[in-house]
């Protein structure tokens, strides 16, 4: 996936969903508005933008709160973003550079968690201003990836998400998943191509396997509800979504907001 094209076509729908209200509740944030969601968005990028250059794996220095009068904030928020499509241009993704995961700590991190972040937030301002518009299913099926695989393993060893313990399955329906070969773009194909996953939760590991198979818990249908879910923005019961067994375990899969 190319992640900085994709990461900027994220970010540009999150400002031009929310730049018009600045003052809009989001509710999928409760206490957020727009202007909230935009100045969290913009530090991360700005504080993104200067620690990936720097070619070390210590954690990046305080990054202060962007300006909040609304022409300031989004010129802010444009400029952050700028900086950080010329990060991910200049710095090798093999490059050390500090996350806050068990990932590898190097530069390559980044482009594919920010992409995520600001699919997750461009959904939360459109939210709060009419109705959000559909995940893409191939960019969302690697949300849950990312969230399954790298996330998730973090939220649960630093005690941030549920500890329930047994194994949940995650089936995904939509045409990428279910069609024939040839509706799959081998370009964006996502890395779980069969749309499911298996993960297993004890203690503070998280074991995540590919296929078919029972859970203790389960949740089927369309990528981008699915991922919605995950991060807590929908219930397990949101639009084409069945949930089963053990809702414990489902919740467990959340790994913050």
């Amino acid at each position: 996936m190319n992640y900085p094209a994709m990461f900027q076509t994220q970010a540009e729908a999150l400002i031009a969903a929310a730049a018009g209200n600045l003052d809009a509740p989001v509710p999928s944030c409760p206490g957020w508005d727009n202007r909230r969601l935009v100045s969290h968005v913009a530090r991360l990028l700005a504080s993104t933008a200067a620690h990936l250059p720097r070619g070390v794996v210590d954690p990046p220095a305080f990054t202060e709160r962007p300006p909040a009068q609304d022409e300031a904030l989004v010129a802010h928020y444009r400029a952050s973003l700028a900086a950080t499509l010329a990060a991910f241009q200049a710095v090798d993704p093999a490059a050390p550079a500090w996350n806050f995961t068990n990932a590898p700590q190097v530069a390559g991190f980044w482009p594919r968690r920010l992409t995520h972040e600001l699919q997750i937030h461009a959904w939360d301002a459109a939210s709060a201003v009419g109705p959000a518009p559909e995940l893409d299913p191939a960019l969302a099926a690697d949300g849950i990836d990312e969230v399954l695989r790298v996330l998730l393993p973090a939220a649960r060893a630093a005690g941030l998400t549920s500890h329930a313990e047994g194994t949940a399955h995650v089936h995904l329906t939509d045409p990428l998943f279910t069609g024939p070969p040839s509706v799959m773009d081998e370009a964006a194909a996502p890395p779980a191509p069969n749309g499911e996953w298996m993960v297993a939760l004890a203690g503070d590991s998280v074991e995540v396997s590919e296929g078919h198979e029972k859970g203790d818990a389960g949740l089927r249908g369309p990528a981008g509800p699915a991922l919605l879910a995950i991060w807590g923005r929908t219930g397990f019961d949101g639009p084409g979504l069945s949930a089963f067994g053990d809702q414990d375990l489902l919740t467990a899969l959340r790994p913050g907001r």
